[in-house]
């Protein structure tokens, strides 16, 4: 059974058996504990500033067997809050070095009236609460912990307020998932609020409310796309610091090759306000300014470790396909020679030859009708990447053409990396 009550803290006793402690055998002793090892002056002060919570009760189990207004009650949850009041309310009851910080806390302080508590028949009634608030998630039963981007958002602290905007405007794009990001805002912060990273994506951030764009769309895609891919690698990092490191950094994001071309949409970033295409346009299909960028294929290469690869695969996703689908092309032929390698062909092997049917029937892709389609696609990359590295004339400008070899590829490709990771000792 549970009862509702407001009861004075006078009698309200701490609990001398609170997990957080060894089983005391008086009350001055777990006001030692307390004061000396979960910051109770700390909160005191808070109180005394602010208040109590207003969304966090009392649980208390009775002390006796009295049904009165004298009866007492022992904290099952709150015994840090009863003790910073208890302090608050009589400093001499602190330890000697503290008492001086609870009377300077206290004073002007007007003290609480009787104290909103849920009062339980026994320990074991409320063990199952005290459970779900202190046991961690619990697979979602209990308490969640925010996340650093969740917090961020809360507070709207203008630290993250940037490099949160940037992530959620990128999970929005596709260009990271959400479980890549975590983790990842306060390296992101690092970076992009440094004047020399904002000036290479074309970032204005004078106003945090209403951040500003000067590149277009499709150009900031792909700087922030090198920006994510070197987050993935470990290019950049947590660790950097200095003006010579981000001054080096918006240079390198300056050499990446952009169209230059496009509208420029100054509140891009600004993902909540929705812009809404007008209802007398067709939708016009724009081709892919990119190689998809399939983060299930990042993460397989990721456990292979293979640096390579990885460097390899962000170049061919980064690099815009217009104008440069030839330099693409050599790329993902590359990509997938290299993988070839990694995975058993010898140097007269190409991955041409490499990825026959039996060793796709291994890889449980479809080899009658349906492998018609991964086989033109190897033989287009192949052909292509082969012919713009060898003619001096010839070369492969159709980047929407790789683009679906490429995604037709996919499976094959994470099928192999599999390969080379069941190969590792």
């Amino acid at each position: 059974m549970v009862t509702r009550l407001e009861i004075d803290v006078d009698r309200i006793f701490l609990d001398q058996e609170n997990p957080r402690h060894k089983p005391y055998e008086t009350q001055s002793e777990v006001i030692e504990y307390l004061c000396s090892h979960e910051s109770i002056l700390t909160l005191a002060r808070d109180i005394a500033a602010n208040g109590l919570n207003p969304i966090e009760q009392f649980a208390l189990i009775p002390d006796d067997d009295a049904d009165d207004d004298s009866s007492t009650y022992v904290v099952a949850e709150g015994n840090r809050r009863i003790c910073a009041l208890k302090l608050l309310h009589d400093p001499d009851l602190a330890p000697a070095k503290l008492r001086n910080g609870f009377s300077q806390a206290a004073s002007g302080w007007p003290g609480v009236g009787p104290l909103p508590c849920v009062v339980f028949d026994d320990r074991k009634a409320v063990d199952l609460w005290l459970k779900r608030i202190h046991d961690g998630e619990q697979g979602g039963m209990g308490r969640r912990k925010w996340s650093s981007d969740q917090s961020a958002r809360h507070s709207g602290s203008n630290k993250d307020k940037l490099a949160l905007k940037i992530l959620d405007y990128a999970e929005k794009k596709g260009l990271i998932s959400s479980d890549e990001r975590k983790g990842t805002l306060t390296t992101v912060s690092r970076y992009v609020t440094k004047a020399p990273v904002q000036a290479a994506f074309g970032i204005d951030a004078t106003d945090l409310n209403k951040i500003r764009l000067t590149k277009s769309e499709g150009d900031f895609d792909t700087l922030l796309g090198k920006f994510l891919g070197d987050l993935a690698s470990g290019h950049v990092n947590s660790r950097a610091k200095g003006v010579e490191t981000f001054t080096a950094y918006g240079r390198e994001l300056e050499s990446v090759p952009v169209s230059g071309q496009g509208k420029v949409v100054p509140g891009l970033l600004d993902i909540n306000q929705s812009r809404k295409p007008s209802a007398r346009r067709r939708t016009k299909i724009k081709p892919r300014a990119t190689l998809a960028h399939e983060h299930e294929i990042m993460d397989a290469l990721k456990a292979v470790n293979s640096q390579k690869l990885i460097s390899l695969y962000n170049s061919i996703t980064i690099i815009p396909l217009t104008p440069h689908a030839p330099l693409v092309s050599v790329g993902a032929w590359a990509f997938l020679e290299s993988l070839a390698t990694k995975a058993g062909a010898d140097e007269n092997t190409n991955f041409l030859s490499f990825f026959s049917r039996d060793r796709r029937a291994k890889y449980g892709l479809p080899t009658g009708k349906g492998s018609k389609a991964i086989t033109e696609a190897l033989n287009q990359v192949s052909a292509s990447g082969d012919v713009t590295k060898h003619d001096g004339t010839a070369a492969l400008f159709n980047g929407e053409q790789l683009a679906n070899n490429m995604d037709t590829l996919k499976e094959l490709i994470i099928q192999c990396i599999k390969e080379i990771e069941n190969q590792s000792p």
